[in-house]
């Protein structure tokens, strides 16, 4: 049987939840991108193939549409979002930011040099500075900004974009999203229940609503962070909506909507 990557798009399928479907692996134990990259998904009102957005999203962040690393490693841009969506802590090592301007590596305390790209990593611990000083510059028109709140307003939407793809599909820091979302799919109709019972003025089980309350809240953020939007809509005019997004409609309802596709899972 071909091997899978954990896909967390998920659908309800004969009462259980589809959580790994990508693309196989090819001969030689590589994930197939290419056909990782023509799954359609919204992104700024259009619907795109995820390659397109991972050469655009590159390209926006690193200025490239291809990234090189220590060593004479090459990642493609897919390749990028792929540990970009899934595997975080190594895609938060890459050095995908480009800064040149003087004065913005002094916000951080560092010395200009030769080097000019910088991982996520490291600008962790200076994110408050960032947003900060970059949103001052975001309130000047272009014309009226010098070189510096140019540098730090491009670093900071930059950032934003990278973590917004981050948390697209799954929560940024997420140990075991499939066993989550197992769980939480468990918990839905009675937290639903217990949701009605209470606008409607009834008695209702508080342990089931506050089961659920952190997860919401989680997906709340989820929804609100997402730059991508995966899941494609149940009826023929309906919405794309963000896996967080989603989620949070499940409490309401008390299912979980299928993922609608005319592609068949790859196995």
């Amino acid at each position: 049987m071909k091997r899978f990557l954990p896909w967390i798009i998920f659908a309800i399928a004969a009462g259980s939840i589809a959580v790994n479907w990508l693309p196989p692996k090819t001969a030689k134990n590589d994930i197939d991108l290419t056909k990782f990259g023509k799954i359609p998904v919204l992104v700024g009102g259009r619907v795109k193939p995820l390659d397109t957005v991972a050469r655009n999203s590159l390209l926006i962040i690193h200025g490239k549409q291809e990234l090189r690393l220590e060593g004479g490693r090459r990642l493609s841009a897919m390749q990028w979002l792929t540990d970009v969506l899934f595997n975080a802590p190594v895609a938060d090592q890459y050095p995908v930011f480009v800064v040149q301007n003087s004065e913005v590596l002094g916000l951080f305390g560092w010395e200009q040099s030769d080097r000019k790209y910088f991982s996520f990593a490291e600008f962790m611990p200076f994110l408050r500075q960032i947003d900060e000083q970059g949103g001052q510059s975001d309130k000047l028109e272009a014309v009226q900004r010098s070189a510096y709140q140019s540098g730090i307003l491009n670093l900071r939407n930059g950032l934003a974009l990278y973590q917004r793809l981050k948390n697209s599909i799954q929560p940024e820091g997420a140990q075991n999203f499939a066993a989550e979302l197992q769980a939480f799919v468990k918990s839905v109709p009675g937290a639903a229940k217990a949701a009605r019972e209470r606008e409607m003025g009834e008695n209702f089980d508080k342990a089931k609503l506050n089961d659920v309350a952190e997860v919401i809240q989680k997906y709340e953020r989820l929804s609100e962070m997402a730059y991508v939007l995966a899941v494609p809509p149940v009826e023929k005019n309906g919405d794309w909506r963000a896996v967080g997004d989603n989620l949070l409609r499940s409490v309401g309802t008390g299912e979980i909507h299928p993922l609608q596709s005319t592609r068949e899972p790859y196995g």
